[in-house]
C-alpha cells in the first residue's frame, strides 16, 4: 500500500498535469450559465474528503475541481449529503450531478456519465484473522455475509449478482468499522479507500487480507447528471469534458 507521503505527492502530480489542460482549454461561459445546477457529494475518503471548514478535497476532487472551473461552477451548489439521499435526488431530479459516481447498467438509463474523474480496482478483502474465508470465484463469496453501503454501486452490483446476506450501513466509514468489528464477513474496498481509512484509526495494514479481486465491475468514478436537465446543458458539460481529456 502507499505511504502518506506518496498519497499527497500523487495529488500534487494530478492536480499540476490537470492546471496545464485547462491553461491550453479555451472555453467561453457565462458566469451565470449552470447556476441552476447542483452537485451533491459525500465524505468518502480519499476520493472526496470534506475538513472541519467544509472545504472539499480528494482524488476524485483534483480532476474535478478543474472541470468546475472550467465551466464557472458556482462553488456555493456543491452540497455535502449522504450519498443515498444524493442518489436519489440525482434519479428524480433535473438539474442535479452528482459525484464520485461509478458506472452501472441501470445508472446509464437515467444518468449521463459526463467526466470520468479517477480509475479504480475495488477487492473482497477479509480480517486476516479470518483463515476460514476462502474465496476462489464470487460465486464462493455469496455464502458470506458483505459489509455494503446503502446504495453504493458495490452493494448494486452484489444484489444484481445474487448476493443476499448484505448488511448495510449509511456510509463508508460506519461500514468500514463494522467490517473491522466482525459484523460481516467481508467487504468490497479499494486499496486506496482502505489505505485511508486504516491511517484514519492508526490500524496497520496486516489487519486485512485481500480475499478476491472484484474485477467483474468497473470501479472508475465519474461525474453523472440527470438524464431530464435540457440537452443543451448536457452537451456544454460533454464538450468541455472532452477538451480537458
Amino acid at each position: 500500500m502507499c505511504s502518506c507521503h506518496e498519497f499527497k505527492k500523487n495529488v500534487r502530480l494530478i492536480a499540476f498535469f490537470y492546471s496545464i489542460a485547462l491553461t491550453q482549454t479555451h472555453i467561453a461561459y457565462a458566469e451565470d450559465e449552470f447556476k441552476d445546477l447542483i452537485l451533491y457529494t459525500e465524505n468518502d475518503p480519499p476520493y472526496v474528503t470534506v475538513d472541519d471548514n467544509g472545504e472539499i478535497g480528494g482524488l476524485a476532487t483534483v480532476r474535478l475541481n478543474h472541470f468546475l472551473q472550467a465551466i464557472k461552477f458556482p462553488k456555493e451548489n456543491i452540497k455535502i449529503q449522504p450519498w443515498a439521499r444524493s442518489y436519489k435526488d440525482v434519479l428524480t431530479k433535473k438539474n442535479v450531478m452528482i459525484y464520485p459516481i461509478v458506472k452501472m447498467p441501470e445508472r446509464i438509463e437515467k444518468l449521463e456519465f459526463v467526466y470520468k474523474l479517477y480509475e479504480v480496482t475495488a477487492f473482497f478483502y477479509r480480517l486476516s484473522s479470518r483463515k476460514d474465508i476462502v474465496i476462489r470465484n464470487i460465486n464462493e463469496a455469496k455464502k458470506y455475509s458483505v459489509c455494503v453501503v446503502r446504495a453504493d454501486y458495490r452493494e448494486d452490483f452484489l444484489k444484481r449478482s445474487g448476493f443476499t446476506q448484505l448488511d448495510e450501513s449509511n456510509d463508508s466509514i460506519m461500514n468500514f468499522k463494522k467490517f473491522l468489528a466482525g459484523r460481516c464477513d467481508i467487504a468490497v474496498l479499494t486499496k486506496m479507500g482502505l489505505h485511508v481509512k486504516l491511517q484514519k484509526f492508526k490500524l496497520d495494514s496486516s489487519l486485512v487480507t485481500i480475499a478476491y479481486p472484484l474485477s467483474e465491475i468497473d470501479s472508475s468514478l465519474y461525474i453523472a447528471i440527470n438524464k431530464g436537465t435540457d440537452q443543451k446543458t448536457i452537451d456544454a458539460l460533454k464538450n468541455t469534458a472532452k477538451k480537458l481529456k
